[in-house]
């Protein structure tokens, strides 16, 4: 009796913090790398071509692990996953939607494949990556979020090109001072004039970030939807459709390119 006393009390404290996500709605899981800055500072700035393939195969990858993933958006060292499990009464949750599962098993999938790509490029030690994951209470919002997301890249990718194009020729408290209180326009600008480096020439997955969903194709004579990692977004505030069709069909309509 004493041992069932025990067993039930231990798993009463487990019990106690296995928290849960609110079901039928839209789940963001957050995936990011810890200390990048420093594991990352060899390579090439702001950007680096192996490094992005890189985390678009981490994007790929968990796309395919994590269940009712819809969507996922990647830049710099961050990748955000949209699921859905209100599609039907049927739809169950990736891991019940308990937290600490979904946490952990997104940040050491993230991990291991980061680890096991990295081989090619110069790091001070190995990559680790964390997970935060919350719910949205709408699809629209859901929509937002990875709007958000593109426009949060847009400022970091600007800040990164002016601060390692002007660290060429300037010391970090000069371009401090010369960034200071500038709007994103007047940093390109200054890119520009400083620098003779035209922003829009960097690649557009650098700019707009990287997305991966599922796209119709013909295999064989079977319409199939597969995953596609697309390194040339629009900007979605301009092409609201882009998103919407994705997110609320599970899968993009049919566009040639996309093939």
């Amino acid at each position: 009796m004493s041992i069932l006393k025990l067993k039930d009390r231990i798993e009463t404290y487990q019990n106690i913090s296995d928290y849960k996500l609110l079901g039928r709605v839209p789940v963001i899981i957050s995936i990011n790398g810890r200390s990048f800055n420093k594991i990352t500072s060899l390579i090439d700035k702001p950007f680096c071509q192996k490094f992005s393939d890189i985390m678009a195969s981490i994007m790929l990858k968990l796309c395919s692990e994590i269940e009712g993933t819809v969507f996922a958006y990647q830049f710099n060292d961050e990748i955000v996953l949209l699921t859905r499990n209100d599609q039907n009464v049927d739809t169950l949750p990736w891991y019940d939607n308990k937290i600490q599962k979904i946490c952990s098993v997104a940040s050491a999938a993230a991990t291991l494949h980061f680890n096991s790509l990295a081989d090619d490029l110069d790091l001070i030690g190995e990559g680790l990556f964390t997970t935060q994951v919350f719910v949205v209470p709408n699809l629209a919002e859901a929509i937002n979020a990875i709007i958000y997301k593109q426009q949060q890249n847009f400022h970091l990718s600007v800040q990164m090109a002016c601060f390692y194009e002007l660290i060429k020729k300037y010391n970090k408290n000069s371009i401090k001072e010369m960034v200071s209180g500038l709007s994103m326009d007047e940093k390109i600008d200054l890119l520009g004039q400083e620098c003779n480096v035209d922003f829009d020439t960097y690649p557009i997955g650098f700019r707009r970030g990287l997305a991966t969903y599922k796209v119709p194709k013909v295999v064989g004579e079977v319409m199939k939807n597969k995953w596609f990692v697309n390194d040339e977004l629009p900007i979605f505030t301009k092409d609201p459709s882009f998103l919407s069709n994705i997110m609320k069909n599970g899968a993009d309509i049919f566009r040639k390119e996309s093939l």
